[in-house]
């Protein structure tokens, strides 16, 4: 009979480098370990092993799982302790499986249902005998089953937010789930106006009500016993996000739409987690480290210690990318569709990634050539061999991180779109709360993610086509670019200027990359070398000022969540004076003087006799901070929102209130909507321009046309509060670019106002706005542009014009037998719940500024000079 000998650990490697010479490697494995992975591993031993929450920054391309997974089992063995290594999906964490056993690295994989868990793979993990290689749900749950790990590994940290955050959040479809979806838009409609609610019930809402996003704070209005019973009719997964953020609901933000609700914390409670709070250390695995906090926030640890490459490890290279911005293409009119077929057909197989896999897979099916298969999520759940081993195949999915398609497996990679919006909070902030950089670090790792799919090492090659507007439009600002790293900043450079040429030249000035030959070496390489070295890394303005801020705003959030309303408030102000300083948070500080004001309220509402004095005075606060928006007059009860005499929107109310007083007659009334309509539909001067001047009459601003040649088509003046200048274009074809000649004349609009009417300079927050059907901006006109210009559609005004018929229709009826105090509350009500209040008109029309667009495809327009 023989018998197994006992299990004999032997002597532990004194470093994971002499562990990676001992494994019993297989003839695959990875020969030697690059310079700086044996630099970040010399570093760890040296000055971190015992760090309880560590960031380690090794950047796409230049590996990751090997150094991760040599550290995970070294301390496995050095310390005896159970070590999880977590990735964010199955897919990824199957993938790092097959690196471990292709290392010799014991390992099991645990995922899924714990209930199909092989009892013997679960024992090596509790034994210490293997590390588990599992996905992040199996940490962040219910209840979860991996026991009090001592150590916990994070595999592409930096896409962590989404994967934490959904442990706790309740993301409610309109088409799935439409019964609770209902109950929980009827259980907020106190918090929501009557326009808005009416258009979430109705079945085919407007465009522009669609992407709109509301938030509701329920501890503000009284409404979290109503929440907690709508939400209590969730079932499956669901179900259990409800049981995660039930014990907190009281601190959660509500985010409606109308395609969907989203309950969750600003912060993930990763503190309720007891594997994820035990463990002695955690280890962050990210390709990029940041300045602004956006890994503490995902993961809601206050401190996290970075491990930046040490000098003498040398720059990681990961590999070569030939960007195409497919919609500059100087002869192409299909936003670059055909080019990017005639890639795709080069180049064999594509990898397309998109915000949505709806997108993703529409994009795939619309580029693909006929008879290739399209391939999504479901096709590679456990492994990317049905699409590698493919002669030609087309990947489409949206998640831009973890794939690694190396070598000649594929050499395309197709982004189509911006991915800024991943969740509604993700669009509230971008959108509602006009807090963009918050989430800029978050979108660029997106985006240099996605673009580096297929190069995973220094020999690397791959082309990546940017396609659709909003991403080239993304990649052409300044400030984004020069956040990139030297090597990217060459490379979309080099891509931008030869893109701008016919698509036969850029089809073959690919075959030419593709083929690696000495006419890419000898033309190309010495190009953007020389781009490399004059490019110079700086992150965006006010990034400093977010990560001075997040300890605070995540301790404010867990005294939140346990119900210490005064001390979450005081935190929260805290964060919001680390926020001070820098015009770039403004909005973001906004935010948080707000939550500050709300967590005042909730003490006072439990006796805090101190609480509401301190609650109103950081709403005015607040208030001051967010001017240019409204989400905080859409958020606050109407009954507590700041009046202020000085305010941007009295002078309409003022103007408002005169004409009603002086009555209005129903006929002339009808016959000016109607001819403001018509006007703002038609493409000839004589009929917009009038429409424009009347349509700020009804927005109370004292409306005209200037005189003169060259000046405006209509300015729109509330006092000497807020202007705007708008130039009306309605009639230009909508196939060509703003030219250079539409934005001079638009600079200089504001300063001729304000020369007209003796003053020294426009109002601060003035615009001028360009309506124009042309979605795209001639580059010259890019660099032209003043920072007050701005592009907005004939449609929004014609959307701003119903929301202002539809206030007027009310105030007629309510507006007889008021006092002149209650007719103006009653303007500035209803006004405001349509819109159309100075602040609102501005910040609906100044969403697009021309500076930082770029033209898309077509030949040049004559007018451009």
């Amino acid at each position: 009979m023989a018998f197994k000998k006992a299990h004999d650990a032997g002597e532990v490697p004194a470093s994971p480098l002499e562990l990676f010479a001992d494994l019993p490697r297989m003839g695959d494995a990875v020969p030697n370990l690059w310079g700086h992975q044996t630099g970040v591993l010399s570093e760890y031993v040296d000055a971190h092993v015992s760090t309880p929450d560590l960031a380690i920054e090794l950047p796409t391309g230049t590996g990751k799982t090997v150094p991760g997974l040599l550290l995970a089992d070294w301390r496995r063995r050095k310390l005896v302790e159970q070590v999880v290594y977590a990735c964010p999906t199955v897919q990824l964490a199957h993938q790092a499986a097959r690196v471990a056993r292709r290392e010799g690295i014991p390992a099991v994989t645990l995922v899924g249902s714990h209930a199909s868990w092989p009892l013997a793979e679960v024992t090596r993990y509790d034994g210490a005998e293997a590390i588990a290689i599992t996905n992040y749900s199996s940490v962040f749950n219910a209840s979860p089953k991996l026991g009090r790990p001592g150590s916990l590994f994070f595999d592409d940290a930096h896409a962590a937010e989404q994967f934490v955050a959904e442990a706790w959040s309740v993301d409610i479809s309109r088409f799935d789930d439409p019964e609770v979806y209902a109950a929980v838009v009827d259980a907020m409609r106190p918090a929501l106006d009557g326009m808005f609610y009416q258009r979430l019930n109705e079945d085919n809402p407007d465009p522009l009500t669609r992407p709109d996003v509301r938030l509701v704070v329920p501890v503000r209005r009284g409404l979290v016993a109503e929440l907690d019973k709508a939400l209590s009719a969730t079932k499956g997964n669901l179900g259990w996000r409800f049981t995660m953020a039930r014990a907190g609901l009281a601190s959660c933000l509500v985010y409606v739409s109308w395609g969907r609700v989203l309950v969750r914390p600003f912060v993930p409670p990763t503190f309720e987690n007891d594997p994820f709070t035990a463990a002695r250390q955690r280890v962050y695995l990210s390709a990029t480290l940041g300045r602004g906090g956006e890994l503490e926030r995902a993961f809601g640890r206050a401190s996290i210690t970075r491990l930046e490459l040490p000098p003498e490890a040398g720059t990681p290279r990961n590999g070569r990318r030939f960007f195409i911005f497919a919609g500059l293409a100087s002869d192409g009119t299909d936003d670059g569709e055909d080019l990017t077929r005639a890639l795709v057909q080069e180049a064999g197989k594509a990898l397309v990634l998109a915000p949505t896999v709806e997108t993703a897979v529409e994009t795939a099916n619309a580029l693909s050539p006929a008879g290739w298969p399209v391939m999504d999520k479901d096709a590679v759940a456990t492994s990317l061999e049905p699409f590698t081993t493919a002669r030609h195949a087309m990947l489409a999915l949206a998640r831009y991180d973890g794939m690694d398609l190396p070598g000649a497996t594929c050499r395309l990679v197709i982004l189509d779109g911006k991915p800024d919006a991943a969740h509604l909070q993700e669009r509230y902030l971008a959108d509602q709360l006009r807090a963009r950089i918050t989430l800029e670090e978050r979108i660029r790792t997106r985006v240099v993610q996605g673009a580096g799919r297929c190069t995973r090492g220094p020999a690397d090659h791959a082309v990546v086509v940017i396609l659709g507007d909003t991403l080239t439009r993304y990649l052409s600002e300044t400030g984004v670019r020069n956040a990139l790293t030297a090597d990217l900043q060459a490379e979309v450079a080099f891509g931008r200027d030869n893109s701008r040429a016919p698509a036969a030249e850029v089809v073959a000035n690919v075959k030419t990359f593709l083929a690696q030959g000495d006419e890419w070496r000898d033309n190309a390489e010495p190009e953007i070398a020389k781009l490399r070295r004059t490019a110079s890394t700086s992150p965006l303005a006010g990034t400093e000022y977010l990560g001075k801020s997040v300890s605070y705003e995540i301790e404010a959030c867990r005294l939140a969540w346990r119900g210490s309303w005064s001390d979450a408030a005081g935190y929260a102000e805290k964060a919001a004076n680390a926020l001070s300083g820098s015009n770039e948070v403004r909005h973001y500080r906004a935010l948080w003087l707000y939550l500050a004001a709300v967590w005042f309220h909730a003490a006072a509402d439990e006796g805090n006799p101190t609480a509401r004095a301190a609650a109103e005075a950081l709403v005015v606060r607040a208030t001051n901070a967010s001017r240019g928006t409204t989400w905080l007059r859409e958020v606050e009860p109407a009954d507590n929102q700041v009046v202020q005499t000085g305010a941007d929107d009295t002078p309409a109310v003022q103007k408002v209130a005169d004409l009603l007083t002086k009555g209005v007659k129903r006929a002339s009334h009808e016959a000016l909507l109607t001819s403001i309509n018509d006007g703002l539909a038609a493409t000839e001067a004589a009929k917009f321009e009038p429409a424009l001047s009347n349509l700020g009459v009804l927005l109370g601003a004292e409306a005209y046309k200037p005189q003169g040649s060259g000046r405006c088509d209509s300015a729109w003046c509330w006092g000497e509060r807020v202007w705007l200048a708008i130039e009306a274009k309605s009639g230009q074809d909508p196939t060509k670019p703003v030219a250079l000649r539409d934005v001079r004349q638009a600079n200089t609009q504001l300063r001729q106002l304000a020369a007209d009417r003796g003053a020294a300079a426009p109002p601060d927050g003035s615009a001028s706005i360009i309506v124009s059907p042309r979605g795209a901006v001639a580059p010259e006109a890019v660099d032209g542009a003043e920072h007050h210009v701005h592009l907005a559609e004939p449609a929004q005004l014609l959307a701003i014009a119903a929301d202002a018929a539809a206030a007027w229709e009310e105030l007629i009826s309510q507006a007889p037998g008021q006092r002149a105090d209650d007719l103006q509350r009653l303007i500035r009500n209803v006004l405001g719940k349509n819109r159309v209040l100075p602040t609102h008109v501005v910040s609906r029309l100044t969403a697009t500024p021309l500076n930082g667009a770029v033209v898309a495809t077509g030949s040049k327009d004559d007018d451009l000079a």
